[in-house]
C-alpha cells in the first residue's frame, strides 16, 4: 500500500536574498503557506496541550550557603497570590540529580540510610549557558581583564554536559561561537574578542567633553542642547543593546531545560545621560527643564519588557560589572578645580548603569556582581546557582495565550532564603510550535519522538536566479493519535517550515495545520506506513538550512529536525 499523500500539495515561497555589498543588510526572508482549511467535519475533539511550568528555586541561609536536603514538602508555590501544587519536584547537589534518603528495612545503630538511585539527567534541566559581552559598554581593558575570570569559571564551574554558546554586541548581534558542549571551542573563540572594538573610552571621553561643554556653555539651554544631542545619540545605542538582548532571549524560547545569560559590561544606563542633565540644574539653580527632558529617556519600560520575555522563556540573567571596584572620576585632579562639583553627578551615573544590572537579575533569578574586584567569588557563586538547585513544577488550570502570571516560592522552614524567577507567559501551542522549530534552525536543538524525517528532490530553476527545491515530510501513522469516527479514524498533525541562508538570515516560520483522514477498513494497515507532507520550497541558490516541526494535535507530542539542503548546482 502507498504513503499517504496530503491530498493537496502545499507551495511554500521562500524568497531569500543574496548577500549584497556592506551597504544595507539583505532584506529578511519570507515565507508563507496555504493549504485548505480543515472543515468543522475535520475539528472533531480539541488537541491536547500539555504545559508543566518549571520554577527554578536557589535556596541559602542567612549568611548565603546553599541549603540541600530539602523535600517537595518544604515548598509552598503561589501563582498570582493562589496556591497551586507542585506536581513535579527535582533537586541537583553539587551537579548531580538526588532523591532522599530512606530507612532501610531493619535499621539499626551501624546501618545508615540507604540513598535512592540517582536520576538520570534529564532534558527538562539540561543548561544552555549564553556568555555575551556588550562590547557597546564595556573598555577593552576591563573586558579582557574579565575573560581570564570567564575561561577559569568555565574550566572550573561549568558542566561538561552543559552546553555553551559566545556571543557579543559591536551594535549588532554575532554569535561568535554556537552551543556545544566542547567548551575548548568557545574558548578559543572568545581569545580572539581581545583584540575586538569596544566602545566604553568612546563613551568616557564623550562624557568627559561635554562636562567641559557644560562649563563653557553662557546658558542653561545651551548647555542642554549639548547633553539632549549626546542622550539622544545614548538613548539609540542603549535601544539597540536591549533588542539584542531580547533577540538572543527569543533565540532560547524552544530550548529545552534551564538557560542562563551571562551578561558582562561596565554597566548600561537606565537613563542616557542622567546625571549630566542633573549637573546642569545644579549648574544653573532654579533651572527645572533639563530634569524633565533626561525622563524622556528612560528605559525602565523596556528593561521591564525585557526581564518579563526571559521570565517567560526560562533564561536567567547573571550580569557581570567588569569594571570592577573604581574610584569616582570626580576624586581626580583633573576636576579638583571646578567650580561646581560632579561628585553627586558620579554617584548619580554609576547608580544609573548599576540598575539595570540589578533588576536583570533580580527579575529572572539570577545574580549580579558590582563594585567587587573579587571576580571568581562572584563567578564562584553563580557556578554553585548551576550546581546546586531544586526545580518545582505545575500544571496551570488556565490557558490564556499571552497572560502574565507572576510566582512566589516559599520554604516552610525559618531563616532561609529563596530566589527564583518573578514570573512566566503562557504560550500556545502554535507559539510554542515556532519556537521549537527556531531552536532546531538556530541551534541544531533536534527532537524526534514521532520519528518524523524529511527529504528535499532536485531543484528547478523558476525565474531569475531562484529554485523550486521539492520537500516531502515523512511521517509514521503509527506514531500518530487516530480517533474512530463514524466510518474514518481521524487525525490532526501542524507542520512548521523555516529557513535560514548562509548570512543566517531567517524565513518567519510557515506553520499549517492538516487534517488526516484513513477509511476505517485501511487503519490497521495504514499504522506501518507514512503519511507524507508535500510542499515545495522557492530559494536563491545557495546552501541554506531547514528546519521541521511536527505537532500531533491529539497527543501533544512534537518532533523538530533539520538538515542542509542546496538550491541550484
Amino acid at each position: 500500500m502507498p504513503p499517504f499523500f496530503l491530498a493537496a500539495a502545499v507551495g511554500i515561497c521562500l524568497s531569500i536574498l543574496p548577500a549584497t555589498a556592506q551597504e544595507s543588510p539583505p532584506p529578511s526572508p519570507t515565507v508563507s503557506a496555504s493549504t485548505a482549511e480543515p472543515t468543522q467535519d475535520d475539528l472533531f475533539v480539541e488537541s491536547i496541550d500539555v504545559n508543566v511550568v518549571n520554577v527554578d528555586v536557589f535556596v541559602t541561609d542567612k549568611t548565603g550557603a546553599r541549603i540541600s536536603g530539602l523535600t517537595k514538602d518544604d515548598f509552598e508555590l503561589f501563582e498570582d497570590g493562589r496556591p497551586v501544587e507542585i506536581t513535579n519536584f527535582y533537586a541537583v547537589k553539587g551537579g548531580r540529580p538526588t532523591r532522599p534518603t530512606v530507612e532501610a528495612e531493619k535499621p539499626s545503630e551501624t546501618a545508615p540510610a540507604t540513598p535512592l538511585p540517582l536520576l538520570a539527567t534529564v532534558e527538562d534541566q539540561q543548561l544552555h549557558l549564553v556568555i555575551y559581552f556588550d562590547n557597546l559598554f564595556l573598555r577593552p581593558f576591563n573586558r579582557n581583564k574579565l575573560i581570564d575570570h570567564v575561561r577559569r569559571f568555565v574550566f572550573e564551574r561549568v558542566g561538561s554536559e552543559d552546553s555553551v554558546m559566545l556571543a557579543s554586541f559591536e551594535r549588532s548581534l554575532h554569535i561568535r561561537h554556537p552551543f556545544t558542549t566542547h567548551h575548548e571551542a568557545v574558548l578559543r573563540e572568545m581569545e580572539n574578542l581581545r583584540e575586538m572594538t569596544a566602545f566604553g573610552v568612546q563613551q568616557r571621553t564623550e562624557r568627559r567633553d561635554l562636562l567641559n561643554r557644560i562649563d563653557s556653555s553662557r546658558s542653561a539651554s545651551e548647555a542642554i542642547s549639548h547633553v539632549d544631542f549626546y542622550a539622544k545619540s545614548l538613548h539609540n545605542d542603549l535601544t539597540q543593546s536591549i533588542e539584542a538582548l531580547r533577540e538572543v532571549v527569543s533565540s532560547l524560547a524552544g530550548l529545552p531545560g534551564r538557560k542562563a545569560l551571562l551578561y558582562v559590561s561596565d554597566g548600561i544606563p537606565m537613563t542616557p545621560a542622567e546625571d549630566l542633565f542633573h549637573l546642569i540644574d545644579q549648574t544653573y539653580k532654579g533651572n527645572t527643564t533639563a530634569p524633565m527632558i533626561a525622563t524622556r529617556y528612560r528605559t525602565r519600560r523596556r528593561f521591564n519588557e525585557l526581564t518579563a520575555h526571559a521570565n517567560a522563556n526560562r533564561v536567567s540573567f547573571y550580569t557581570v560589572e567588569a569594571a570592577g571596584l573604581t574610584s569616582h572620576e570626580s576624586l581626580s585632579a583633573e576636576y579638583g578645580q571646578r567650580e561646581t562639583s560632579i561628585i553627586e553627578a558620579d554617584v548619580m551615573r554609576d547608580g544609573n548603569r548599576e540598575e539595570p544590572l540589578v533588576q536583570m537579575a533580580h527579575d529572572t533569578g539570577g545574580l549580579f556582581a558590582l563594585n567587587t574586584n573579587n571576580f571568581d567569588g562572584a563567578f564562584d557563586k553563580i557556578g554553585q546557582d548551576f550546581r546546586n538547585y531544586y526545580s518545582l513544577g505545575y500544571a496551570p488550570v488556565h490557558a490564556v495565550p499571552g497572560r502574565y502570571h507572576e510566582i512566589e516560592v516559599k520554604v516552610r522552614r525559618k531563616g532561609l532564603e529563596v530566589r527564583h524567577r518573578a514570573g512566566y507567559r503562557d504560550k500556545s501551542p502554535e507559539v510554542r510550535m515556532n519556537e521549537g522549530t527556531l531552536a532546531a534552525l538556530l541551534h541544531g536543538i533536534e527532537k524526534n519522538p514521532l520519528g518524523i524525517r524529511f527529504e528535499t528532490g532536485r531543484s528547478q530553476p523558476s525565474g531569475t536566479a531562484r529554485y523550486l527545491v521539492p520537500l516531502l515530510v515523512r511521517i509514521p501513522l503509527g506514531q500518530i493519535a487516530l480517533i474512530p469516527q463514524g466510518d474514518t479514524h481521524r487525525g490532526a498533525v501542524r507542520v512548521s517550515v523555516a529557513v535560514m541562508n548562509e548570512d543566517r538570515t531567517m524565513s518567519p516560520v510557515s506553520q499549517t495545520p492538516v487534517p488526516i483522514n484513513i477509511p476505517n477498513t485501511d487503519v490497521e494497515t495504514a499504522r506501518g506506513q507514512e503519511f507524507v507532507y508535500e510542499a515545495e520550497i522557492l530559494m536563491h541558490p545557495g546552501s541554506h538550512i531547514v528546519a521541521i516541526g511536527v505537532r500531533d494535535d491529539l497527543s501533544d507530542d512534537t518532533s523538530f529536525v533539520r538538515q542542509l539542503v542546496r538550491a541550484g548546482s
